[in-house]
């Protein structure tokens, strides 16, 4: 997944990408009842949910960042969790920690990217310790 230019593929209208691969260590760490499978971002996804999240990192720069790494998020998290939602979290260190939402669409045994924003060193420790996100390596 080198050279991933996330708006290049935006520009694409209702185009289906693979961006990553759910793993058979991030299954295991949730103890979720899913087979390896693809992680695929619908081309207006960027655009359409993840822009509104864009001033919620320090800079632009750190947010466009983010957004170029979600491959490297997904494929090397830090940390993972579900949400109360059933959505599945990659979490990793960048410029600042930022969260990878992963929607899994029931019935169509698919997995797609919903949304990244960022999160606090606090809110990161909090759920680390109350179990919600599990270190992986």
């Amino acid at each position: 997944m080198q050279n991933f230019d996330i708006y290049k593929i935006s520009k694409n209208k209702s185009t289906n990408v693979k961006i990553g691969e759910l793993s058979k260590e991030v299954i295991e760490a949730l103890r979720l009842d899913l087979n390896p499978q693809n992680i695929n971002i619908w081309s207006t996804r960027i655009e359409e949910h993840c822009e509104k999240h864009k001033d919620e990192y320090l800079s632009p720069s750190n947010y466009y960042e983010a957004i170029k790494s979600i491959p490297l998020i997904i494929k090397e998290p830090d940390y993972v969790g579900v949400h109360n939602n059933g959505n599945i979290q990659y979490i990793k260190r960048l410029s600042e920690i930022s969260l990878v939402g992963i929607k899994i669409i029931k019935g169509n045994n698919g997995l797609l990217f919903r949304t990244i924003f960022p999160i606090t060193e606090d809110k990161l420790e909090h759920n680390i310790k109350i179990g919600k996100f599990v270190p992986l390596k």
